[in-house]
């Protein structure tokens, strides 16, 4: 594969289905939300394996500094945050076909307020993908405004679906290929892979890593193991179903048939 390929491949959008939105302000009494599309680790890993494949491609986590936050404009300066706060590194190399050697980009992040560590060395990966141009045009795309629940959670994530899509065409890039959410076989998913994520009455629950009739990733969650869920295996008549929870929007897989 050439870098010209590479890079295009890499900068490929991503489908409906793998982009999150995060809201950052609200306003209205918390009726509406300014939301921000962006792309999780798992989406970014996945475009890897799919590009280069997954013995082609690493990673490294370096510690960057330590800094101790300034207390805000109205903050009292009496009860301001004395602890340093740490970030890393991150250098994402990909092994260049044409020139025989890894190649390595790399950008930092500083840990997050939930889940610091875990959040600070994903973001500095997901800054290190965008040195690849995995998402970059994601930046491109203008925050909107949208409805909340009475959680403070997006009400209405269609609406975010066909913004994404209106963004897509306005910077003439391709439009993603949607998920099937219909009761009837309309396609062919091939399952990839399964990470369990047992949660409270449910200690079969998945995340489950598929491939679209198109061809392209596509992450769900299923509840319980269901007859013939395996990696390697296809499965048709999907019916999945777009859900909201207190870390974002996500998609559940509720039925299918193995497919021949």
């Amino acid at each position: 594969m050439t870098g010209a390929e590479l890079y295009k491949r890499l900068s490929e959008p991503f489908a409906a289905a793998d982009v999150e939105w995060r809201v950052t302000k609200t306003r209205n009494s918390n009726s509406e939300g300014l939301a921000v599309a962006f792309i999780d680790s798992r989406a970014i890993q996945n475009r890897l394996d799919d590009v280069v494949g997954p013995f082609f491609w690493r990673t490294r986590f370096i510690p960057w500094h330590q800094y101790i936050p300034k207390p805000g404009k109205y903050d009292d300066p009496n009860e301001a945050q004395k602890a340093p706060v740490s970030s890393q590194l991150c250098g994402l190399s990909i092994y260049h076909e044409e020139r025989k050697e890894w190649v390595e980009k790399v950008d930092g992040a500083e840990n997050t307020d939930i889940e610091a560590i875990k959040g600070g060395i994903s973001d500095s990966f997901k800054r290190a993908a965008v040195l690849w141009s995995v998402g970059r045009y994601l930046y491109e795309i203008p925050a909107k405004w949208t409805s909340l629940d009475r959680y403070r959670q997006i009400a209405h994530p269609a609406e975010l679906d066909s913004y994404y899509a209106e963004q897509l065409q306005k910077l003439g890039l391709a439009s993603a290929q949607p998920p099937n959410t219909g009761n009837a076989p309309a396609g062919v998913y091939a399952v990839r892979s399964l990470q369990p994520a047992p949660v409270q009455g449910y200690p079969a629950a998945a995340w489950v890593d598929l491939v679209t009739p198109a061809g392209r990733a596509f992450k769900v969650f299923s509840l319980g193991a269901k007859p013939g869920l395996a990696n390697g295996v296809r499965i048709q008549g999907a019916k999945i179903v777009r859900r909201s929870g207190a870390g974002g929007t996500y998609y559940e897989l509720q039925d299918y048939q193995p497919a021949a």
